[in-house]
């Protein structure tokens, strides 16, 4: 019997045992290369920072998605904004920073406090309800033609939204004529707290390619509501009209 074939016939777990481990260290640096949701890089753009983080936003659970719009709302309102210095950091440093900073000032998580606060009863509807389109996602339906989209509806007023319905109009400088999309009465559960952001997902028919394009490139695109009606938790009924 040669030495090769006793190691081959009474050591062969323990070489099945060393192949298996030399495997590990390859696929534990696979894992590594994916980039988790939290590791992302906020935009720097406070206006339109949900817009284009778009999907990796949407992965975080709800407290998360809270506390960074919390966030980069306090960014928007701080001297760093207004000097052009915001700082770029990662969604998870945002939200340990937010944490931290709302457990030292309970009473103040947005910073609202700052000078650079507009009184809400000096600006427009549209200032005050702003709406943005997210990425598109495919629709459930079969057709090349039908997508599925998601506005995001924010609330700079004093109270909570409980629903929306009316016309929103989309514009980008690709196309001629807008495009217009029907929203039908949509409750929002929980309400929209002032400066946080609800979602009103429809599906439509896109036959015009132009339009296709533009929605494809959400973040070029700008939605104003033409018509509509917000119920307020406080029992107010706000009416759009630019017709």
């Amino acid at each position: 019997m040669t030495l090769l074939s006793f190691i081959r016939r009474d050591h062969a777990p323990i070489f099945a045992a060393l192949l298996v481990f030399a495997t590990v260290p390859a696929l534990t640096a696979c894992d590594v290369l994916k980039k988790s949701p939290e590791e992302t890089t906020i935009p720097t753009d406070s206006d339109r920072w949900q817009q284009k983080l778009g999907e990796t936003f949407e992965a975080l659970p709800e407290e998360e998605r809270q506390l960074l719009s919390r966030y980069m709302l306090r960014m928007k309102l701080s001297e760093a904004y207004e000097s052009g210095a915001m700082p770029r950091t990662t969604i998870k440093n945002a939200i340990t920073q937010q944490r931290e900073y709302e457990r030292l000032h309970p009473n103040n998580p947005t910073g609202k406090k700052s000078p650079v606060i507009k009184d809400t009863n000096t600006l427009t509807l549209a200032e005050r309800y702003p709406v943005a389109l997210l990425p598109v996602k495919p629709s459930d339906s079969d057709s090349l033609n039908q997508v599925k989209l998601q506005f995001v509806l924010s609330n700079h007023g004093t109270s909570p939204i409980e629903s929306f319905e009316g016309e929103l109009l989309m514009q980008d400088a690709k196309l001629k004529i807008g495009k217009r999309f029907v929203i039908p009465k949509t409750p929002f559960t929980p309400p929209i707290t002032p400066e946080q952001s609800g979602k009103v997902v429809i599906e439509s028919s896109i036959e015009d390619i132009n339009v296709m394009r533009a929605i494809r490139n959400a973040q070029d695109v700008t939605i104003v509501i033409t018509t509509g009606t917000l119920v307020l938790e406080d029992g107010r009924i706000i009416r759009f009209s630019q017709r």
